[in-house]
């Protein structure tokens, strides 16, 4: 035996080979059909859910009232406006400060005094757009900065410099009282002028897909031979690229919703926090939305598109809102990084390969959702209150990503878009919810502890007797001591002890005031080993010695 083998062992062989090929190729079919599926159905969950929310303005707001800016002054400040091209991002932003997110502002502004649409969503005092983050952000100006060193380093710090990504962004915030000192960010608005990230790029680049492995780790690259797979490939990288690093300020910030926007298009996200690994998306182009429906155009318009998904962000009356420090850092301990920003990844594609080429086959149409019913889902109103419980019935779903309230008329929060990758099971997301159901009203039950007295804690630090005024002294004793007992421990001891439970959550026993200036912020603090409560100030790391 030469160890050759017969003519039908090499049969058999490639037979087994071809009907391999061939599974796989069905098995990837089959997964393309899925996602594309996936990006029908989850693209008409989002416009559904947008028609929800018009449905309940619609059912609430009193039509008659005339407090908007009329069609002339529109007419003239479009005209105005349309005098500047978009060149940058500066001049998208004042496209974008004046015609969309001023209007959706102003538009808030009046919804908030109408009883039922504020039972209906958590409106606050508002909204407000603002360009830059806290002060004691880590992205913040001065924070950045300080950080930054002074001769830069041998080697690239890939991890310092995608901590100190500046994106043109627009932070929104709900405005918790009249004088704004009390805010809670909801999402979060990135600019990318269209000529840097046009419409066909984002029509090929966005769909279900794992980033890491097919974008950043990609094997084959396409050449100019076919120059259809190369644009196909850059309108991937360039569009991974930008909704990236938005996601990533999403993760950092523990926010639910984000927008990446070019002023032509909107990319409305959304994570889940029980799978912060999946990022999902809806692809919106209001100039085509609008001409494709002529009857709903106030619903396809930015203006429209930018309130709904305002309002959903803003949440559900009695719905969480904010994830706590725990979440936050574990998703960003386990989530991979992409070492590279939009700006670098546009400089890598030569001028001559960021548009399709004249001769290739057309480019992607607009996309329209033409098949979609965009009318506002108005409910049967019988009585005010009947139509209210309606249109809770109507737009429930089973998501447990959120606590419900005992008002069950406020509408849902929306459905994931168009999951990227495709997303897992639900199980996951069930047990979580679980335990937020189980959890104490507040922040780990500790939202109505009062504070220890000045002579409590003057007490332990110098070693001396319990203040019996305290009304945390019962926690401090633990047992039934006697009433002139000392504290149980040392003012050494409880700063090892306070030391000890930060390290291990920044969640427990921590409750944030809102109240801060431009070098710290306050929070509620209790050492739940003895019961001692106090106010502590917070800073940036940069700060702390300031």
């Amino acid at each position: 035996m030469d160890g050759s083998l017969s003519v039908e062992e090499l049969t058999r062989l490639l037979r087994e080979a071809e009907q391999r090929a061939k599974e796989e190729r069905q098995r990837a079919d089959r997964e393309q059909q899925r996602a594309e599926e996936a990006e029908r159905t989850t693209g008409r969950a989002k416009t559904r859910r947008s028609k929800l929310t018009f449905g309940t303005l619609y059912g609430s707001f009193p039509t008659e009232s005339r407090v908007f800016e009329n069609r002339n002054f529109l007419a003239g400040l479009g005209n105005r406006i349309s005098q500047r091209p978009i060149a940058d991002e500066k001049t998208l932003e004042y496209f974008l400060h004046n015609s969309v997110e001023d209007p959706v502002r102003a538009i808030i502004q009046q919804l908030k005094q109408v009883e039922e649409v504020s039972r209906a969503f958590q409106i606050g005092d508002g909204v407000v757009f603002e360009n830059h983050p806290h002060a004691l952000s880590d992205v913040a100006e001065e924070v950045v900065e300080r950080e930054t060193p002074s001769a830069p380093p041998r080697t690239p710090d890939h991890r310092r410099d995608l901590n100190q990504l500046r994106p043109d962004q627009i932070c929104i915030y709900r405005s918790d009282n009249t004088l704004s000192s009390r805010r809670t960010m909801v999402y979060v608005s990135e600019y990318k002028p269209p000529h840097k990230l046009t419409a066909p790029h984002l029509r090929l680049g966005l769909r279900a897909m794992d980033i890491h492995k097919e974008v950043v780790n990609r094997r084959m690259i396409p050449t100019s031979v076919d120059p259809d797979a190369l644009f196909q490939y850059h309108a991937e990288k360039l569009t991974a690229s930008a909704i990236t690093q938005t996601y990533h300020y999403m993760i950092e910030s523990g926010l639910e919703y984000g927008l990446l926007t070019t002023g032509e298009a909107i990319v409305f996200l959304k994570v889940d926090w029980d799978e912060p690994e999946t990022l999902y998306y809806h692809l919106a182009e209001p100039g085509p939305e609008v001409s494709a429906h002529p009857n709903n155009v106030h619903i396809c318009t930015a203006v429209g598109q930018y309130l709904a998904f305002t309002l959903m962000a803003l949440g559900s009356s009695g719905e969480r809102r904010g994830n706590k420090q725990e979440e936050r850092l574990k998703a960003m301990e386990n989530l991979k990084t992409w070492a590279e920003d939009f700006e670098s990844t546009l400089r890598s594609i030569p001028e001559n390969e960021r548009s399709a080429s004249s001769d290739s086959s057309p480019g992607p149409e607009p996309t329209t959702y033409k098949d979609v019913d965009r009318s506002p889902a108005l409910p049967r109103k019988t009585t005010r209150r009947t139509a209210e419980c309606q249109i809770g019935e109507r737009s429930s779903r089973k998501d447990d990503r959120h606590e419900s309230s005992d008002d069950e008329s406020a509408p849902p929060p929306p459905p994931p878009d168009t999951p990227t990758p495709t997303g897992r099971n639900t199980r996951q997301g069930t047990r979580r919810s679980q335990r937020l159901a189980l959890r104490p009203r507040g922040e780990g039950g500790e939202q109505d502890r009062q504070y220890c007295t000045q002579k409590c804690l003057l007490g332990m630090v110098k070693g001396g007797f319990l203040d019996p005024k305290c009304p945390n002294v019962t926690l401090h004793r633990k047992r039934c001591a006697p009433a002139r007992a000392r504290h149980p421990v040392n003012h050494e001891e409880w700063l090892r002890l306070l030391w000890k439970q930060l390290q291990q959550s920044l969640d427990n026993g921590i409750r944030p005031l809102g109240e801060g200036g431009a070098r710290g912020v306050l929070f509620q603090v209790t050492l739940l080993a003895h019961g001692y409560t106090f106010v502590s100030k917070g800073t940036s790391l940069p700060l702390r010695l300031n």
